[in-house]
């Protein structure tokens, strides 16, 4: 077994918009990024900026983390939200990690905007943070490490809390009528974790949370997972690559609206990418083994 280190695009860890998408939107920063109609308003105008075929939110992956009580710096239209201080430094923190609350801030906001969206004739895609990256945003990685070290129990029960947690977000999505589904955990890559970690949490986490998110979505729309999650559910024998024929010239994100029901699981290609033309009329999909 042999994991590839798959490095992110440039830029695709930079939060924020570019100032003809500032002068459009025509909201103020950042509220308009805690509440529905605003998160709405900035996604339509990307997605017409990039003349895409799918809007997404949030804009951020730190979203859960706030939820979870994380200490977060909304920052502005051209610097998004970031972490601010790490509130979590014990095993004991990671224990009494609380539930996702879908009825408040931005989490709850992100799920309205979806029905707003759609009832503007929309096709919405949401992308979820995974667990690493969360927890990145609420204790410093060098203790999490630390804790893993010393008492991975207490890790395998915080994932596990947050498996199921994601699941939850997952289905609230659905219900709002969500299109496309966009896993993200880069700072859960094999660059970070080291290849111990990262086979642990490939069989721990990621497969388990992918067959199950799969018969939650049940082919209602395409999942579509980090190339760096892709990379160590196929190096770990749990998915294998499959090839669609498409009938023409369409970008990964088209096909990932016009071919759902055919196709249940991407992730060759960043999300941050999901405009790139895929001109040899072939698409890359996955099927977990």
């Amino acid at each position: 077994m042999e994991f590839v280190d798959v490095k992110c695009p440039l830029g695709s860890d930079i939060c924020g918009f570019d100032e003809k998408v500032v002068e459009q939107v025509g909201l103020e920063f950042p509220q308009a990024y805690t509440y529905a109609e605003g998160i709405a308003k900035i996604a339509a105008v990307v997605r017409e900026q990039e003349h895409g075929a799918v809007c997404m939110i949030p804009f951020c992956h730190t979203v859960e983390a706030e939820n979870y009580g994380g200490d977060i710096e909304l920052g502005n239209a051209r610097i998004g939200p970031r972490c601010n201080m790490p509130i979590y430094s014990s095993a004991e923190d990671l224990l009494r990690l609380p539930e996702l609350d879908f009825g408040k801030g931005r989490l709850g906001e992100v799920i309205k905007s979806i029905s707003i969206l759609k009832a503007k004739g929309e096709s919405v895609g949401v992308e979820i943070c995974g667990p690493i990256t969360t927890l990145n945003n609420l204790i410093d990685i060098a203790k999490l490490f630390k804790i893993w070290r010393k008492e991975p129990e207490i890790i395998t029960v915080t994932m596990e809390k947050m498996r199921l947690e994601l699941l939850k977000y997952i289905e609230k999505a659905l219900d709002a009528g969500v299109d496309f589904i966009a896993f993200e955990d880069p700072v859960g890559g094999f660059n970070i974790l080291g290849p111990k970690y990262f086979e642990q949490q490939g069989r721990n986490f990621s497969y388990p949370f992918v067959q199950a998110a799969l018969k939650l979505i049940d082919g209602r729309c395409v999942m579509h997972l980090c190339p760096k999650t892709t990379s160590q559910l196929v190096s770990l024998g749990f998915a294998q690559w499959d090839e669609f024929d498409l009938p023409e010239e369409m970008t990964y994100a088209k096909v990932c609206l016009e071919l759902r029901g055919k196709i249940k699981l991407v992730g060759n290609i960043c999300i941050h990418n999901r405009n790139r033309l895929l001109a040899n009329k072939k698409m890359k999909s996955l099927k977990l083994l």
